[in-house]
């Protein structure tokens, strides 16, 4: 086997012979977006592919060389918004996944770390399914942290956001040289239109519980683009993130590895 875990590192041969051993492949995907006036517009995407080097590196995996760019339609009033459409996406991330097969691969787990990117990444993992007969997994890091971080907070419903937690807490301990705490202003939801937003596409709708769709733009809401609490961002809670996240994902790609060996 060779001795680095990145494919992109290794030659056109060591490829071949690699792809022999019938390993399971990460695929990160991530997305260039704004998240609030002190983090990257790159977050995604560095984090998609850090938690993807640190799975592989503990636990035999290989990763293969990311792909940054990715479907963020809501954020388009944000300048540095760099987004493909999901059309787009969908079919780059089925001809990466197209290009492994004929590389020699048939495990490919998606390490996808932004909401835009899962249906389009969903469709090109089903059209895989039907057409090449590989079976696709999918980690979703930011979506598994609010899972399994909700008794960290003592008002999880009022601490998570965009920008705000838990990824302002794992940002601060996976890329601290990367956040601006001095420029992090407090989130929120400004009414637009006569609508009372209560999430991205989300308005309260009178007399009832349930909210009602409207499709905006969320610069059209959020001027700061923040929502949740960005005050309670702090490295140790990064690390309890950090530790819960890799932990299931760890779990899930034993549990995807045992299930698809000797699948082709």
């Amino acid at each position: 086997m060779p001795s680095t875990h990145r494919i992109g590192e290794l030659s056109w041969t060591q490829v071949k012979a690699l792809a022999a051993q019938d390993p399971v492949v990460l695929l990160p995907i991530g997305a260039i977006e704004q998240h609030g006036p002190h983090l990257p517009v790159h977050e995604d995407s560095i984090v998609a592919e850090w938690v993807a080097d640190r799975l592989a590196r503990e636990n035999g995996y290989y990763v293969a060389p990311a792909l940054n760019y990715g479907h963020s339609g809501t954020f388009r009033g944000y300048p540095g918004n760099l987004s493909l459409s999901q059309a787009t996406l969908r079919n780059v991330t089925y001809e990466i996944i197209e290009a492994l097969v004929q590389s020699g691969f048939s495990r490919i787990v998606i390490v996808d770390n932004n909401g835009g990117n899962v249906g389009p990444v969903t469709g090109a993992s089903l059209d895989a399914r039907r057409d090449l007969g590989v079976l696709i997994g999918h980690l979703y890091p930011w979506q598994l942290g609010y899972a399994l971080m909700r008794d960290v907070y003592e008002d999880p419903g009022a601490a998570y956001g965009h920008g705000a937690e838990p990824e302002h807490s794992a940002m601060l301990a996976m890329f601290p040289e990367q956040v601006q705490r001095e420029l992090a202003v407090a989130g929120g939801l400004e009414s637009a239109g006569g609508w009372t937003p209560t999430s991205y596409t989300e308005a309260a709708v009178p007399g009832f519980t349930v909210p009602g769709t409207v499709f905006w733009d969320f610069s059209e809401v959020s001027p700061t683009g923040c929502t949740g609490d960005v005050s309670l961002g702090n490295a140790a809670t990064g690390e309890i993130w950090i530790e819960r996240v890799l932990g299931f994902c760890a779990a899930y790609l034993r549990e995807y590895d045992k299930n698809t060996s000797g699948e082709r």
